[in-house]
């Protein structure tokens, strides 16, 4: 009998991915959320509905659908800190600040079922579908999800600081699933302890009149008399960010993109404007066509350099104005590496990070008017990771990249190792197969990469095919921490 079940099973899985191989193109093969919120500035607090029509494309029969409360890491009671201790007094310059996130229903397909959370850290929101509610591969489930936020006072990617309100992972987002389970992995207080699916988005936000809302995806607004309702829409993203606040607006168009900067105060304003659109041609230009209608920068509070969402970028008020400029580059690199193109940022963050370092350095080499030798640039990181390695022999600290968010001693050992060392290892990958073959491995990375989620192997795999060199070797020596020496 158990043989036979698995029969059927194989069956109906391969049926239903050939019905759908043939159904209507227009019926895409992605989750899409719709959210309806309203911000009440004066209690800080976000109420929103949010349906997700979540679309099975895991190969595998599911029982239920975990989803990442991300808000909830920014509780009293929470388990895991967000901020780093050296942090805490730039993250909350008026005092220590709590939020979080309260969900009130759980619908599935329209029906009330109990609200199950789970996680390390109470950070996990498990939609069971019931006895017999397998959800097989190809089909779809609507889940409903009544959700509140408290918004802290921090400066960070969620919270508040004045009238200017960062909205990053902040609704309840679906696991990856992989190697038959959902990952749940939780939050760091350093890095990016993110990893999603690309998705489609349509957002209903209504904000007090008078505050401007910059957003992935497109914008449209309908002015009130106490509020006005701005509708957002993005499709193919992997997560879906929003400030807001009392910000002007520049805006230019660029390659057939709309660029959009956000900012309460810059006297560089049209300076920062030219640096996006450069870095958003330049970076078409090199690794492939930006695949989204527009890009926005937003100057905005934030205890580190800067955030990247797709189609949306954080850059913080605190940098000066070389650092500034530089945060626009390596955020608006990872538009392509993070955004288009994913990975697990919790395990592998050298391949998001690493790459972005690496493409800011590329972005210098092709606009010599910005004034940076790229080459003395890469000496200077070069440099700053042979003191960071003398440090690791004087303190016992460990240069390997293969690690997850939680394993490094600190953030200082984060940094070094998946962005210093990261970039020194793909300038040296440059060196080792040539200029031409590092490029074309990029483009086709991107190219076959481009929504989905990709793994060590895979990038390395795109190096090795436009090369026709073993490279796992390559990479296995810096990633494990083999290479000491610097040539």
């Amino acid at each position: 009998m158990k043989k036979l079940k698995s029969l059927i099973v194989l069956l109906v899985v391969a049926l239903s991915l050939t019905l759908f191989a043939c159904s209507n193109e227009a019926e895409e093969q992605v989750s899409v959320y719709k959210i309806s919120a309203v911000y009440d500035e004066q209690n800080h607090t976000v109420t929103a509905e949010m349906s997700l029509s979540y679309y099975n494309a895991t190969g595998s029969v599911l029982d239920e659908v975990c989803m990442h409360l991300y808000p909830a890491f920014f509780r009293e009671d929470a388990r895991f800190s967000p901020v780093p201790d050296e942090l805490l007094s730039t993250a909350y310059p008026c005092g220590k600040s709590y939020g979080g996130i309260e969900v009130s229903e759980v619908t599935l397909n329209g029906q009330k079922i109990d609200v199950v959370i789970s996680g390390e850290d109470d950070d996990i929101l498990v939609v069971k579908l019931g006895e017999n509610g397998e959800l097989y591969p190809g089909e779809r489930v609507t889940i409903g999800v009544n959700f509140t936020l408290t918004i802290p006072q921090v400066n960070h990617r969620f919270g508040y600081n004045g009238r200017t309100v960062n909205l990053g992972n902040w609704y309840p987002v679906a696991c990856v699933y992989e190697d038959g389970k959902f990952v749940t992995d939780t939050y760091c207080e350093y890095g990016d302890p993110f990893y999603s699916e690309c998705a489609n988005y349509e957002i209903s936000l209504s904000v007090p009149s008078g505050l401007a809302v910059a957003s992935t995806g497109e914008t449209s607004k309908s002015e009130g008399d106490v509020c006005d309702l701005f509708e957002l829409k993005a499709s193919k993203v992997r997560d879906f960010a929003i400030v807001i606040g009392e910000m002007k607006m520049l805006g230019a168009r660029v390659n057939g993109v709309d660029i959009n900067y956000y900012y309460t105060a810059d006297d560089n304003a049209e300076k920062t404007l030219a640096c996006a659109s450069d870095a958003i041609k330049t970076f078409s230009n090199l690794f492939g066509k930006y695949p989204y209608p527009t890009y926005s920068v937003v100057r905005t509070h934030f205890l580190h350099g800067g955030m990247e969402y797709p189609a949306l970028s954080l850059i913080s008020d605190a940098l000066n104005d070389s650092l500034f400029t530089e945060a626009v580059i390596h955020e608006t690199a990872h538009q392509w590496w993070y955004g288009v193109v994913g990975n697990n940022e919790v395990k592998n963050a050298w391949m998001d990070e690493g790459l972005s370092e690496l493409s800011t350095g590329l972005f210098y080499e092709q606009n010599p008017s910005y004034g940076v030798d790229a080459n003395k640039r890469l000496a200077d990181a070069l440099g700053a990771y042979i003191i960071y390695f003398d440090d690791c022999k004087a303190n016992a600290r460990d240069d390997s990249m293969n690690r997850s968010l939680g394993e490094y001693k600190d953030t200082f050992e984060y940094t070094y190792c998946s962005y210093v060392k990261g970039e020194l290892m793909f300038s040296s990958l440059r060196t080792v197969i040539g200029n031409d073959d590092f490029i074309n491995g990029l483009k086709n990375y991107y190219n076959g990469y481009k929504f989905k989620n990709a793994k060590p192997d895979d990038l390395i795999g795109c190096f090795e095919r436009t090369s026709a060199r073993p490279l796992k070797s390559f990479f296995d020596a810096w990633t494990e921490g083999k290479v000491k020496m610097f040539a």
